[in-house]
């Protein structure tokens, strides 16, 4: 209900977006109950605190919490809907069903330092959800870990840090074996409270899930990498870039990798070899580049798109060993990285 109550005027805004988006694709809120009910009973059952907190915010934004609920199932919603002119959807074009340059969502860089281990995350979401972000730090009364997470004011957290000093960039994919379960953004609210290695995979590969995501995650003393699909998951050792398709067997769930993902990986996996980043400061540095084509890693808005195009809607750097945090509103190369001191959380 605070969150709600604090970023009311945002969560109103980014609510009233996403009744154009689905307003051009015909769906009214019967149509969306009727969609998202599978998935509400399957979050109900595995995250009753997450349908809480929605539930909360909904009361102190005052919106239907259905429709917060949409915004954290819109990666199981969007495939589902009709798509206006005969175009992709957002989630389609993403994710390499077309050969043509790809909006894409998100990019996310693990590195181990000789004191730390830093992970970097850049947010590439709709444009038109462009300015509702804030930082929630998200301390439970029930024993759960603490959390610190830029995010989307109408979603639940999924990238930051947490008090076990464990923290988690996440971006999304799709395969064949996503089916009806708990959505994707439940479970990575869930991973982010992770102790360790072992509970984090744990989290990201519980069995009723809908669909799957990559996680870059680190520890002060480790890092790696988990991939996850509606059914299966694998676990990729040590530190390094994601984008939005598999590096492991798990690429014969999917279609082909777009041209942008691959984009975006090869030159990060470009930077951390040029540059060998050790400090926070310089993996800013790697996150504020443009010289992936088609796409870039500080990826900017096609204005002949509109609302719907993709845009990095914040920049995160975590530094898990010194317990901080810096968070870019928008472009990191137009926006300054703020630091949050975690020491207390």
């Amino acid at each position: 209900m605070q969150i709600g109550k604090e970023l009311a005027d945002l969560i109103q805004a980014s609510i009233d977006f996403y009744h154009r988006y689905l307003g051009r694709r015909g769906v009214s809120s019967d149509k969306l109950q009727d969609l998202l009910t599978p998935y509400v009973m399957a979050a109900e059952t595995a995250y009753p605190e997450s349908m809480a907190v929605l539930k909360g915010m909904s009361i102190g934004a005052l919106v239907p919490v259905m429709e917060l609920f949409a915004i954290n199932a819109f990666e199981e919603l969007e495939p589902l809907l009709e798509s206006p002119e005969g175009k992709l959807l957002f989630l389609q074009r993403k994710e390499g069903y077309t050969k043509a340059p790809a909006p894409e969502r998100c990019s996310s860089v693990s590195v181990r330092t000789p004191t730390t281990t830093l992970l970097s995350h850049n947010e590439h979401w709709l444009a038109g959800d462009s300015g509702n972000i804030a930082v929630i730090i998200d301390i439970p009364a029930d024993g759960r870990a603490a959390i610190a997470s830029p995010t989307i004011v109408g979603c639940l957290p999924a990238v930051g840090i947490n008090a076990h000093r464990v923290a988690q960039g996440v971006g999304s994919l799709m395969a064949s074996d996503d089916g009806v379960g708990a959505p994707r953004v439940f479970v990575s609210r869930s991973s982010l409270e992770a102790r360790d290695k072992n509970d984090a995979v744990a989290r990201v590969s519980m069995p009723t899930r809908a669909g799957g995501y990559g996680y870059v995650c680190v520890l002060a003393d480790d890092a790696f990498i988990v991939e996850t699909s509606g059914k299966q998951h694998r676990v990729l050792d040590g530190p390094g870039p994601h984008t939005n398709h598999y590096q492991s067997d798990l690429a014969e769930l999917a279609p082909p990798a777009s041209d942008g993902s691959k984009a975006r990986l090869a030159r990060l996996k470009t930077l951390l070899t040029e540059r060998n980043p050790q400090t926070p400061e310089e993996l800013m540095d790697v996150m504020r580049d443009h010289d992936a084509a088609p796409q870039a890693i500080c990826l900017h808005p096609d204005p002949a798109e509109g609302d719907e195009a993709s845009a990095c809607l914040f920049s995160m750097v975590a530094d898990v060993g010194g317990k901080r945090l810096w968070v870019a509103k928008g472009n990191p190369c137009q926006n300054p990285y703020e630091e949050i001191d975690l020491s207390d959380l």
